[in-house]
């Protein structure tokens, strides 16, 4: 038999843009349930960069403290762009910590606050109406295997037929809930990154560097311990591995020794997407599921923060009855378009008297590469001699 539950907010996806819209949710007054296909941790090396906004939001939440022990605050950029180089003062410290850690911290304040976290479930079926949506979920378990090395297997343990008054889809670039509602995406060519984290005797410092068109950030995690995140030529299919790190270090990061080991590598392809819609009704996306561009900038992840805590709020303003529904779609609307005008290639800047002229050819890479959005974006681009121009 299937069960009927009710909720004001479900939200599908226990990744960092999920659990902080949970939070967000939950201090705001609605009742919230969070579903994930895993709950599993995060995979080892995988490291994020928070923007000044989302370090300040996190403050405002009452968890930087707890996150500032374990990460590395960076107040400065060297911006190198071929042979022009250019430091730029962040206008509030970003934070360079590993995702586990985040999302380790994010779910201590979740259970603490007793919002309901429900693990190894998945949407299946989406079905919005003018007054709710009704959500089909199941959840999976794991059959035992049989041999040691034996392929892992799962079987639907239950189903449940959740009401919800709103839906935030959180669950990632191949979102299930984007994909129900039948919102289409555009995509932009593959990208692909060599990532590597080492300990080294160079101070790390906060770089970003262009060369022959090709990007990489330099992310200082501690006093002696640096990530290097390579973009790839097309053609470059070289292994993750001590040999490929040192044809990187001596072609673009000569100031670094290669290291005796690598505590971390991967390569991974990125492509960069942005959904038509950002939702509609009672159903919207954040974070990857409504967007995804080079990792460089983090800004799928810090955008999602942003835009969880705008859609927290103001569905707890519909829900009170201060705001009509189609303010959501404002919302979104407005989302989508603040997300098109920094990284797509639909916005002309133009360069002010006192830039650099080495951006010129650069510019866009460079502006969708910064580590900061929204206010915090157009300071680091008004100390770049970048002003944005919108297309007629």
């Amino acid at each position: 038999m299937t069960q009927v539950e009710r909720t004001q907010v479900l939200i599908a996806g226990g990744g960092p843009v999920g659990l902080l819209t949970a939070l967000s949710a939950a201090r705001r007054g609605l009742e919230v349930i969070v579903i994930e296909r895993s709950f599993r941790g995060t995979p080892r090396g995988h490291t994020t960069l928070l923007h000044p906004s989302s370090v300040r939001l996190l403050t405002e939440l009452g968890l930087s403290p707890l996150l500032v022990r374990g990460g590395q605050l960076l107040d400065e950029l060297t911006l190198r762009v071929n042979s022009g180089t250019q430091r730029l003062q962040l206008p509030f410290p970003a934070l360079a910590i590993t995702q586990s850690l985040f999302e380790e911290t994010l779910l201590k304040v979740l259970r603490k606050e007793e919002i309901e976290l429900r693990a190894t479930c998945e949407v299946t079926a989406i079905t919005p109406n003018e007054e709710r949506v009704e959500v089909q979920v199941v959840r999976r378990e794991r059959l035992k295997a049989a041999t040691p090395s034996a392929e892992e297997r799962w079987e639907q343990a239950d189903s449940s037929l959740i009401q919800a008054d709103f839906v935030i889809a959180a669950d990632g670039h191949a979102s299930q809930v984007r994909q129900a509602l039948g919102i289409r995406t555009a995509a932009s060519p593959t990208e692909r990154y060599a990532m590597f984290e080492f300990q080294t005797n160079h101070r790390p410092e906060a770089e970003l560097v262009i060369s022959n068109d090709l990007r990489h950030l330099i992310t200082p995690l501690s006093e002696e311990r640096v990530r290097c995140s390579f973009q790839l030529a097309r053609d470059d299919h070289g292994s993750s591995n001590l040999e490929l790190l040192a044809r990187l270090l001596a072609e673009r990061a000569p100031q670094y020794e290669v290291p005796r080991e690598i505590h971390w590598s991967s390569i991974l392809d990125f492509e960069p997407m942005v959904a038509e819609q950002f939702g509609r009704g009672r159903v919207w996306l954040a974070g990857d599921a409504a967007h995804t561009t080079s990792p460089l900038g983090v800004h799928s992840m810090n955008r999602g923060l942003s835009e969880a805590s705008q859609l927290t709020a103001t569905i707890a303003d519909v829900s009170a009855g201060w705001l009509p529904l189609t303010a959501l779609q404002v919302l979104g609307s407005s989302q989508r378009q603040d997300w098109l005008a920094t990284l797509s290639n639909r916005v002309d800047f133009e360069l002010l008297p006192h830039a650099p002229g080495w951006l010129s050819a650069h510019v866009q890479q460079v502006v969708s590469s910064l580590p900061a959005s929204g206010a915090d974006l157009e300071d680091l681009l008004g100390q770049l001699g970048i002003e944005r121009r919108k297309r007629t």
